[in-house]
């Protein structure tokens, strides 16, 4: 697929590949949505590739040539000299673990220490590496500071705060950044074939995840967010039109359900301090830019409780209430 946002960040790497500059630690962080675990594919391939293009490509998803045996591995997902290390099933269960355990690390150190297979150098990609809990972060750090032979190693991080200032310290950063919503829904509308409205409609629904928002309007699921913008658009100031709208509305995935609240909370924030995707709305009272906030809030605790045995019906009723009497003071 092709990211515009990400063409500068993937120029980089091939400038530094062309000029035999390539560090051996990566850190590639961003919001989620961006395609950075694409990025970091691509980069592997093309630091495995047997005939790099790196003196003509121009842009990263050529620099891999796609057709030496190299290439044919990897894109197999059999790669001797690749390694990938995330979330991996817990013990006598096909639940996926939320940590990266300190043992996946020691393996991966292993594995790197072994003569290569295939290519002229070993990658391992670990993803996302905020879940490394502390024991394998620790770890990784000899091998950040010195790694085997030709190897590099790039991790992908949605939130590279949570990352030691020792882990970061030893890559190179490349923080990517979203793209504006303009260019988003540009994006969108000319190279995805989304409708100007969907493309707004999935773009907020998707908190400005240009990814995100993609999927949304290819599963045809924009039609589910515009439900809930007009129900709470008929339920603004107009207490008796929440049972219609509580009817629309609990059909609805309840863990989707309360993320889309929760955006829709966030954007009449935004909108109340004139930062929000249409015009800004009229001033607005300190109180009622924190009564929205605690919406924001609510929505998000709500999410929490959609495992749990809590009244969900109770729990709607009441943010939908809450939400009428906010709109229309």
């Amino acid at each position: 697929m092709n990211l515009p946002w990400l063409k500068e960040a993937g120029s980089q790497f091939i400038r530094q590949l062309q000029a035999g500059r390539q560090p051996h630690a990566v850190l590639l962080s961003g919001p989620a949505g961006l395609g950075k675990l694409d990025l970091a594919r691509s980069m592997s391939a093309a630091l495995l590739c047997l005939q790099p293009q790196s003196g003509t490509a121009t842009e990263l998803n050529a620099l891999a040539c796609g057709r030496c045996r190299s290439c044919q591995f990897f894109a197999g997902g059999a790669h001797p000299d690749f390694r990938l290390v995330t979330f991996a099933p817990k013990k006598n269960s096909e639940e996926l673990s939320t940590v990266i355990t300190v043992d996946q690390v020691r393996d991966l150190i292993s594995s790197m220490q072994l003569t290569n297979g295939l290519s002229p150098r070993k990658v391992a990609l670990i993803h996302p590496a905020e879940a490394m809990n502390r024991n394998a972060a620790n770890a990784l750090l000899k091998t950040l500071e010195e790694p085997a032979g030709a190897a590099v190693l790039l991790l992908v991080s949605h939130d590279a705060s949570r990352l030691s200032a020792t882990i970061r310290s030893r890559c190179q950063a490349l923080h990517l950044r979203p793209p504006s919503r303009q260019e988003t829904l540009q994006w969108l509308q000319e190279s995805r074939g989304v409708t100007a409205e969907d493309a707004q409609l999935a773009l907020q629904a998707s908190a400005g995840s240009p990814l995100h928002a993609d999927q949304l309007a290819r599963a045809g699921r924009v039609e589910e967010f515009r439900r809930i913008t007009q129900q709470l658009q008929r339920i603004t100031g107009d207490s008796e039109a929440i049972g219609a709208a509580y009817d629309q509305l609990f059909q609805l995935d309840p863990a989707e359900l309360w993320r889309w609240l929760s955006v829709a909370s966030a954007e009449k924030v935004r909108g109340l301090h004139g930062v929000g995707a249409g015009a800004p709305e009229p001033a607005a009272s300190r109180q009622v830019q924190q009564q929205f906030a605690g919406l924001y809030r609510a929505a998000n605790h709500n999410r929490s409780l959609v495992a749990t045995p809590v009244r969900k019906d109770l729990l709607l009723r009441d943010w939908l209430i809450q939400w009428s009497a906010t709109t229309g003071s």
